[in-house]
């Protein structure tokens, strides 16, 4: 990869999930928007951020793959996970856990990538935002595709 000279020339970011009140959500979770296609690209990374994380309660970002971009069939990926305990009253963490092309069950036909964020706070009101961001394009090109 050649110097990064703007961050949009290398990684695509796409939309990802909010709540303003995580721990309020059905089944305390919250996920990506889509599941993105890893067939141009070699690394999925999924960054959220919390606040407002009540001590002892964890934070867990689960990285998941699917057959299409709804995610069908979803199940987890081996090892990309990151979990944030907090230890404060009100602390803040960013998460990330991310997934190489080689990680997918691609005989089982999964290629698309997603997250899912959730909380052992069943009443809680954690601030979360997540995005999705694909790097190390296959093809090198001005526009990186889909």
């Amino acid at each position: 990869m050649g110097n990064v000279h703007t961050f949009n020339y290398h990684y695509k970011s796409n939309y990802g999930g909010f709540s303003s009140a995580l721990g309020g959500e059905t089944n305390d979770l919250v996920t990506s928007a889509t599941y993105v296609d890893m067939k141009n690209y070699d690394l999925v990374i999924g960054v959220c951020q919390a606040s407002g994380v009540v001590s002892a309660q964890t934070l867990t970002l689960q990285m998941w793959q699917g057959t299409n971009t709804a995610g069908g069939a979803s199940k987890t990926v081996t090892g990309a996970t990151d979990t944030y305990l907090s230890v404060a009253t009100a602390s803040t963490d960013v998460l990330v856990a991310q997934v190489r092309g080689e990680d997918l069950d691609v005989a089982g036909g999964f290629r698309y990538v997603g997250w899912k964020l959730t909380t052992n706070d069943t009443d809680g009101a954690e601030k979360v935002a997540g995005v999705t961001l694909q790097g190390r394009a296959r093809y090198k090109q001005s526009t990186l595709p889909a």
